[in-house]
């Protein structure tokens, strides 16, 4: 049981609820890539000294029943605009959808979304039920 305790605490402790605030005099890593068809083409990159987030963009066209997906990476001095999501349909009635997300620790632009994996929680509900957990241990 104490085993347990510890590895849950371990855990927990692990994860920054905050989103990832880096420590101060280290410089930011993240991957880089411009119009890329698959994660793979992009490689980390340090970031200067005044990058303090990560950017990712995925662009997505459906043509017919043809779907088309382009990625960039890159760090950057903010965020633009913060997370979004932005969709149209253009003249000749493709689809088309862009995705931005921004996140400030080395290297996580390179993971997918979290709504993308299949175990995926969002680190405040998983921060949720392991305390409730350790709680209830305790």
């Amino acid at each position: 049981m104490g085993a347990l305790v510890l590895a849950l605490w371990a855990l927990l402790t692990s994860l920054d609820p905050a989103g990832g605030v880096r420590e101060p005099g280290k410089n930011l890593s993240c991957y880089q890539c411009f119009k890329v068809r698959s994660p793979e083409f992009c490689l980390p990159t340090a970031c200067s000294s005044t990058d303090q987030v990560c950017v990712s963009h995925k662009l997505i066209i459906t043509l017919r029943l043809r779907v088309k997906t382009l990625l960039s990476k890159r760090c950057a001095p903010r965020c633009p605009n913060t997370n979004m999501e932005f969709k149209w349909l253009s003249d000749s009635r493709e689809l088309s959808k862009i995705v931005r997300q921004c996140c400030s620790r080395s290297l996580c632009n390179g993971a997918p979304a979290p709504q993308e994996g299949p175990w995926a929680l969002s680190r405040g509900l998983l921060l949720q039920v392991g305390l409730s957990l350790l709680w209830v241990l305790l």
